[in-house]
C-alpha cells in the first residue's frame, strides 16, 4: 500500500499474465468494488480476490518505515494492507484525525515526559503544552511542550494531579495543545496489539497516590491515579 493509497501487488511469474480484475469485498456489508479506486472504500475490512478466489500472499503487509512514511501525509482515512491468519490479502480502512504518535515515555522525578511526532497532520512549530484532562472532576493540568516540525516534546508534573485526588481512582487523558487545538497522544504505528495489557510504565507516588501512565483500549496514552491503602 503506497502513500498515494494505491494497492500494488507483485505476482509470481506463473500468474503474472492473468489480467483478471482484482475485486474487494466488504466483510460486513458484502459490498464489492474494484481495486483501482480505493478512495471509494468505506470504513471496515475488505478482502481481495481474483477470478473469484482469495488472493494468497506471504507478505505480512507490515513495514515500520512504510507506516511512518504513510503517516507523514495529511489525510482523513487510513488504508492498511494485511495478511489474514489464512494467508490471504485484506485491507483495513478507518477514519483518522491528526494526533501525536508517541515514541518515548519517561516517568520519573515527579514528571511524565513524552516524545513523539505528528501523524496524519501538517508539521507544526512553536511553544505548546502537554495537557492532562481528567475524565471526571478536576480541572486540566498542563506542562511546557514544543513542536519542531513533526517532532513533539513535552512534560507534565504529577503533583498537581495527585493533589486533586478525592476519589479512589481517577483517569487522565493526555493531549498536545497548541493555539487552542488539542492532539491526542497515542501509539498506533506498529504491530503491537492490546497494548493496555502488554505495555507497562513505571509508577510514581505522591504521598498515598500512585501515578502510572498506561495505554487505553484504543492505544491512546493516559494516566491512572489511585489512592493506596496505608500500611498497618
Amino acid at each position: 500500500m503506497g502513500d498515494d493509497d494505491r494497492l500494488r501487488i507483485e505476482w509470481p511469474e506463473s500468474a503474472a499474465g492473468n489480467d483478471a480484475e482484482i475485486v474487494l469485498r466488504h466483510v460486513e456489508t458484502g459490498e464489492e468494488c474494484g481495486a483501482t479506486n480505493l478512495t471509494a472504500l468505506s470504513a471496515g475490512v475488505w478482502m481481495a480476490s481474483r477470478d473469484g478466489e482469495p488472493i494468497v500472499t506471504d507478505d505480512p503487509g507490515f513495514s515500520l518505515d512504510g507506516l511512518w512514511s504513510y503517516a507523514e501525509t495529511p489525510r482523513t482515512r487510513e488504508i492498511r494492507a494485511f495478511r489474514t491468519s489464512h494467508g490471504t490479502l485484506g485491507l483495513r480502512v478507518r477514519e483518522v484525525e491528526p494526533y501525536v504518535e508517541v515514541i518515548r515515555v519517561t516517568a520519573e522525578d515527579g514528571v511524565i515526559q513524552v516524545e513523539g511526532a505528528v501523524a496524519y497532520g501538517e508539521p507544526i512549530r512553536g511553544a505548546a503544552r502537554l495537557v492532562a484532562v481528567a475524565r471526571r472532576g478536576p480541572e486540566p493540568v498542563s506542562g511546557p511542550a514544543s513542536f519542531q516540525g513533526r517532532w513533539f516534546e513535552g512534560g507534565v508534573e504529577i503533583a498537581p494531579m495527585a493533589e486533586t485526588q478525592v476519589r479512589r481512582r481517577v483517569f487522565w487523558d493526555l493531549y498536545a495543545e497548541i493555539s487552542g487545538t488539542r492532539l491526542p497522544l497515542a501509539t498506533r504505528l506498529d504491530d503491537i496489539t492490546d497494548k493496555k495489557t502488554k505495555v507497562r510504565f513505571p509508577a510514581q507516588r505522591v504521598g498515598q497516590v500512585r501515578v502510572r501512565p498506561y495505554y487505553t483500549e484504543t492505544d491512546s496514552l493516559a494516566v491512572a491515579l489511585s489512592i493506596e491503602e496505608a500500611s498497618p
